[in-house]
């Protein structure tokens, strides 16, 4: 009984950070947005995808606070809390980051909210879960403190900032001008598919107990780069098997319509692997 009752309130409290998490949303990063217009008075769909995945991303970063073998109900439920609401801040921190750093090229903004931008709002909301993977790991275990948590989130995002910026090199098309001049959808969810998995790889090379700063980061640094190396070659394999005799940049950029198809099967393959990667070690 006593643990249905943990259950009943961590659900409650999970709800209530849900609301403070959306308040701070409108409130510090999308202030030219009224949320209830755009959902139910103009029916737009990239506002809609963009905000799921920032609730997507905040559910992800609670699940490594739950996950903390605290035995007092109160300090439960006060931990839970108190996380709840660093979580909310740093996922504001991690969307302004990604609207500079990653979303740099157009004003995100605008793509959302005016232009209704499907492809803006696929990368913003793979950032945002990629953020919330990232947070996963840097608040959860028992080893660490917040310093080492705060550490492990900076030098995440600096992996996904990195992971974006190359990105279009091996995918070889102009990603981002693709998202903002055609809004193209497939290009949108394929990007946010790498982030998603990268944000995934960063979780799994952080998952190691924190020991110490020197041998830790040697750890999380050695599996950041062998996790990262293997997920680069299944942009080369998902072309070879999964679609063969086909390219999937072809499907995405060289067509009239933009083949969506391909581009859930690219992201598909990037988020499979880094589960796969996961499920490994």
């Amino acid at each position: 009984m006593s643990q249905w009752i943990l259950i009943i309130v961590q659900i409650a409290i999970g709800f209530l950070l849900f609301w403070l998490g959306q308040l701070a949303y409108r409130k510090l990063f999308r202030r030219r947005m009224e949320l209830n217009l755009e959902l139910f008075v103009k029916d737009n769909p990239a506002v809609a995808i963009a905000l799921v995945g920032y609730y997507f991303g905040i559910i992800i970063a609670l699940g490594g606070v739950l996950d903390k073998t605290l035995s007092i109900l109160p300090e439960k439920l006060l931990n839970l809390a108190s996380y709840g609401c660093l979580v909310i801040l740093l996922m504001l921190a991690g969307a302004w980051v990604g609207d500079r750093l990653i979303l740099k090229h157009f004003d995100c903004d605008r793509e959302i909210i005016q232009e209704r931008n499907i492809g803006a709002a696929f990368v913003e909301a793979g950032n945002h879960i990629a953020n919330g993977l990232i947070l996963n790991a840097s608040l959860g275990g028992e080893g660490g403190n917040l310093l080492v948590g705060f550490a492990c989130w900076l030098i995440g995002l600096g992996v996904l900032v990195l992971a974006s910026a190359v990105y279009p090199r091996f995918a070889k098309y102009n990603v981002f001008r693709e998202i903002e001049k055609r809004n193209n959808p497939a290009a949108g969810i394929a990007c946010a598919g790498l982030l998603v998995a990268t944000g995934n790889i960063v979780r799994i090379a952080f998952a190691p107990e924190f020991q110490d700063w020197v041998s830790s980061f040697r750890v999380y640094g050695l599996n950041l780069l062998f996790c990262l190396a293997l997920l680069v070659a299944i942009r080369w394999l998902a072309d070879l098997i999964l679609v063969p005799g086909v390219k999937i940049s072809d499907e995405i950029v060289n067509q009239e319509v933009p083949n969506l198809g391909a581009g859930l099967i690219e992201a598909f393959a990037y988020i499979a692997a880094s589960f796969l990667i996961a499920w490994s070690f």
